[in-house]
C-alpha cells in the first residue's frame, strides 16, 4: 500500500502544470526558432550587398531619370510629385521591377533547398515545416520591405533636390502602401510556387507568365475589349473580364489609396488608367471637343484587393498542404 501510494505520488508530481510559465517558454521556443529561420533566410539566402545595391538601381533609375528630366520652367509652387511622377513610378518600380525582383529572391528560398538537400537537415531538427515557411516568408517580406523603403526615400530625396514639391509626403505613403500590396501578392505567390516545384526554373516561371499576362498582355488587348462593338456591347463587361483581370484591380486599389491620401485624380493619370479600365472617356454629342470622363467602378477597391489576397492565399495554402505532404529525402 506504502508503495503504491508513493508511485502515485510520484506520477502526480510528473504531471506538467499548465501554467503562465509553459505558455511562455512555448511561445518563446517558437519565437526563437522562426528567428533562427529568419535571420539565417534574410543574411546568407537574400541579402547580398551587390544584388541589394542593384535592386536599388534598377527601383528608382526610371524615376530619377524622369525627376530630372522635368522641364524646370514647368515646375511651379503648386506642382504635383504624384502628377508629374505618379504612375510612372508605379508602373516601372512597382508593377514591372519589384515582381521580377520578388520572383527572382523568392523562387529558390525553398525549392533551391529542396532540390540541393539542405532542407533534410532542417528537418531533422526540432523544427517543423510550419516554422520554417513562416521564418522564410517574414524574411522575405522584411527584405523587400527594405528595398521599397529604401529606393522609395531615395526617389523622394532627388525629387527634393529638383524641386520643393507640395505632396512628397502623400506620395511617399501612396507608393508605399502599394508597394506593401505587390510584395503581399508576388511573394505570397511565388512562395507557394516554390513549395510547390523542386525546380526553381518552374517555380519562378509561373509568377513570370502571370506578370507578363497580367501586366503586358492585358494592357494590349484591354482597351480592344472595352471598346464598343457593333452591337453596341462592351466585351469587357459583357464576359466580366474585370473580375479575372489583376493589372485592374492593382490599379483600382491604386485609385482607392490615392483618392484617399492624396486628392481628386488630374486628368493625366485618368487617361493613363482608361488604359486598365479604371476609367472610360465619353464624348458630348453637342460639343465633341468635350470630353467626359466616367468612373467604371466595375469592382469596389476592397473588393478587388480581397481578390488579389484570396488568389495569392489559396496558392499559397496548396503548395504548403504538398510541401508538407512531401517526403524530404
Amino acid at each position: 500500500m506504502k508503495l503504491s501510494s508513493k508511485v502515485e505520488d510520484i506520477k502526480g508530481k510528473e504531471k506538467p502544470r499548465i501554467g503562465y510559465s509553459f505558455f511562455f517558454n512555448f511561445l518563446k521556443r517558437h519565437l526563437d526558432i522562426h528567428y533562427t529561420v529568419f535571420k539565417k533566410t534574410l543574411m546568407f539566402d537574400l541579402f547580398n550587398r551587390w544584388k541589394f545595391f542593384l535592386a536599388m538601381v534598377l527601383m528608382s533609375i526610371i524615376p530619377v531619370t524622369w525627376i530630372l528630366s522635368l522641364n524646370a520652367s514647368y515646375l511651379t509652387d503648386q506642382s504635383s510629385l504624384n502628377e508629374n511622377l505618379g504612375m510612372a513610378h508605379t508602373f516601372f518600380s512597382y508593377l514591372t521591377v519589384m515582381p521580377f525582383l520578388l520572383i527572382y529572391s523568392t523562387a529558390s528560398l525553398i525549392s533551391d533547398e529542396l532540390k540541393s538537400g539542405t532542407l533534410v537537415l532542417l528537418v531533422t531538427k526540432p523544427i517543423s515545416r510550419g516554422e520554417i515557411t513562416c521564418g522564410k516568408y517574414f524574411a522575405m517580406f522584411i527584405y523587400n520591405i527594405m528595398i521599397s523603403f529604401i529606393s522609395l526615400g531615395f526617389v523622394c530625396v532627388i525629387a527634393f533636390l529638383k524641386h520643393p514639391f507640395h505632396d512628397m509626403i502623400s506620395f511617399f505613403w501612396t507608393q508605399f502602401f502599394f508597394s506593401l500590396i505587390v510584395i503581399i501578392f508576388f511573394g505570397t505567390i511565388t512562395m507557394g510556387f516554390s513549395m510547390l516545384f523542386r525546380s526553381v526554373k518552374t517555380a519562378a516561371l509561373i509568377p513570370l507568365m502571370l506578370l507578363l499576362i497580367m501586366i503586358f498582355l492585358f494592357f494590349i488587348v484591354r482597351p480592344f475589349l472595352m471598346m464598343p462593338s457593333s452591337y453596341g456591347e462592351i466585351y469587357y463587361e459583357v464576359f466580366q473580364v474585370y473580375n479575372y483581370d489583376l493589372g485592374y484591380h492593382f490599379m483600382n486599389i491604386y485609385t482607392w489609396l490615392y483618392e484617399a491620401l492624396v486628392s481628386g485624380l488630374p486628368e493625366g493619370m485618368i487617361r493613363w488608367l482608361q488604359s486598365w479600365g479604371i476609367y472610360t472617356i465619353e464624348y458630348d454629342e453637342l460639343f465633341p471637343e468635350f470630353e467626359i470622363f466616367n468612373k467604371t467602378n466595375y469592382q469596389p477597391p476592397h473588393i478587388s484587393l480581397l481578390i488579389i489576397l484570396i488568389f495569392a492565399l489559396v496558392i499559397f495554402i496548396i503548395g504548403f498542404i504538398i510541401y508538407k505532404r512531401r517526403d524530404i529525402s
